[in-house]
């Protein structure tokens, strides 16, 4: 017994330590060897999503529950699986429900799982049911108090919500339980304002020297937590060599090419034109309830869907992933272009099916509003096909000053690294040479499509510009989106403590403070 419990340690150390392989291969020999053991079921569930194989995860997982059905870790894994294919169109509800159903299961087996309570505040917190979702991440840490990501879920929350004081006590309590938490101390970096006299400023200090010889997930969190510490008090030159390191440490876990980027928006432009938008014509849908709010990360594109959202008609669902993910489920994620062009068989009927499905992922949340916004900034990548499928829409391009946009975009650091081309300064800018090009080809080519709005003008001349806005959206004036710093709704971007404020010129021209450092960076920066 003692050396199954050894081998079977060994396979958990092998799986902490990120190789996977190795583990499903010890695992499997485990479990031919000891088919009765639960654990091990559970271990190879966790190793195979590791290594994105959900559907045999899914698999183990049941042979698990037969031998013993009453495991609650199992059924917590399960949902987690569930969870993560929750936003797929054609199961949207039904992988919802079933996510819940076995985080609900598992917490019933054993209502000391932290994991499972929190897991499940994550899924009430996604679909928009914050007071559940605060619910149970208490209730993660009520049964478990040092779990420490329940701690962080829920500030996650209250930052979303606006309640930046409820965020920072709980992000201190889990600093006061392990001072090396760094998730903890990136995130209160970003909530409060920093002096030479914040305590928490020489506990990052003290946490970068203790970090300083590693190149790791730490050091990069208490690295942009500096960065954003001494631009507050002026020490500029740190801040941006802080924001460098984090960065430079977050570019090495990234899978990025500009050069296949290029090639991706030259696929695009050969793509669309006047003849493919004859050609499918009859396809799209006449609903005309759609706005997407596009352009690049750092835009201001979170500022406008905050104020459109404080419009009565109008809900606002944040950066949903419906379009990319009805693309990847309809064509393949290579296989849109060729489909379009001919070269692939096509059913043109598929144009009206994508529509239909889109249409009811945001009817399913949007609570009954005339009006709804997708704020995904990458959309501006899909506005062809939006022309096709939806064309009575309508589209916002949010842009501002590139130089701003570029050094906003390097100082953030974006969740799950879902922004690519954000770590490396010469990238960012070879991106944004992209995007404007491909900006300029969907004006040109789709006029009056597109509204272009000028972040700089919305700060110097809001009241008009906000006008300028809801006539586009065919929507009548309300004076409340004028006050969207008091509008409730979660916000779940970067921008989630700016967009809580009143309208404010202090990042206008910011790029400048840092102009020393970032004028090599920017020669290659076509749109100045």
């Amino acid at each position: 017994m003692n050396d199954l419990k050894q081998k079977i340690q060994a396979a958990v150390n092998l799986y902490k330590s990120g190789n996977f392989i190795k583990c499903q291969e010890i695992t499997n020999k485990l479990i031919s060897i000891n088919p009765k053991v639960v654990f091990l079921y559970n271990l190879l569930g966790l190793v195979l999503t590791s290594l994105k194989k959900n559907d045999e995860a899914e698999e183990v997982y049941k042979k698990g529950i037969e031998i013993d059905p009453n495991y609650a870790m199992i059924y917590n894994n399960l949902g987690t699986i569930y969870y993560s294919k929750s936003s797929a169109a054609k199961n949207f509800e039904n992988n919802i429900k079933k996510a819940e159903e076995f985080y609900q299961k598992a917490i019933k087996l054993n209502s000391k799982i932290p994991e499972a309570n929190s897991n499940l505040g994550n899924l009430y917190n996604s679909i928009g049911d914050n007071k559940k979702s605060i619910k149970y991440h208490k209730l993660a840490i009520d049964s478990d108090s040092k779990y420490l990501f329940s701690y962080l879920n829920i500030a996650n929350v209250y930052v979303e919500i606006g309640n930046f004081s409820e965020a920072i006590k709980y992000l201190n309590e889990s600093i006061k339980l392990d001072p090396n938490f760094t998730p903890s101390h990136r995130l209160l970096s970003r909530i409060i304002k920093y002096t030479k006299k914040t305590s928490h400023l020489s506990q990052l200090n003290d946490l970068y020297k203790k970090n300083e010889s590693q190149d790791n997930l730490n050091k990069m969190n208490i690295a942009f937590a500096l960065g954003k510490a001494n631009e507050d008090i002026g020490e500029i030159e740190k801040s941006f060599n802080y924001y460098k390191t984090a960065n430079k440490i977050n570019r090495k876990n990234i899978d990025f090419s500009i050069l296949e980027e290029k090639k991706f928006f030259n696929e695009i432009k050969n793509t669309y034109n006047n003849d493919i938008f004859d050609k499918y014509s009859k396809f799209g849908s006449n609903n005309s309830s759609c706005i997407f709010i596009v352009g690049m990360p750092r835009s201001g594109t979170t500022l406008i869907e905050q104020i459109l959202s404080s419009h009565s008609k109008v809900f606002g669902a944040d950066e949903v992933l419906y379009i990319p993910q009805l693309i990847d489920e309809y064509f393949g994620k290579n296989k849109l272009n060729l489909s379009l062009q001919g070269i692939f068989n096509f059913d043109s009927s598929q144009l009206t099916k994508i529509a239909k499905d889109y249409i009811f992922l945001m009817e399913s949340i949007s609570k009954n509003s005339k009006k709804t916004v997708d704020k995904l900034p990458a959309n501006f990548l899909n506005i062809g096909l939006i022309k096709l499928i939806l064309p009575k829409s309508k589209i916002i391009h949010c842009y501002r000053n590139p130089k701003d946009n570029i050094f906003s975009i390097f100082k953030n650091h974006f969740s799950a690294n879902k922004i690519k081309f954000a770590s490396d300064l010469y990238e960012t800018v070879e991106y944004y040479n992209l995007y404007f090009d491909l900006m300029e080809f969907w004006n040109n080519l789709l006029p009056n499509f597109i509204l272009n709005f000028k972040y700089e003008d919305l700060i110097k001349n809001t009241e008009n510009e906000v006008k300028k806005l809801l006539k586009f959206c065919e929507l009548k004036w309300e004076s409340q989106c004028l006050e969207f710093y008091k509008n409730k709704r979660p916000i779940k971007t970067a921008s989630d403590t700016q967009a809580r404020n009143k309208i404010y010129n202090t990042s206008v021209n910011k790029w400048k403070i840092y102009e020393r450092f970032l004028e090599d960076y920017y020669k290659k920066l076509k749109v100045q």
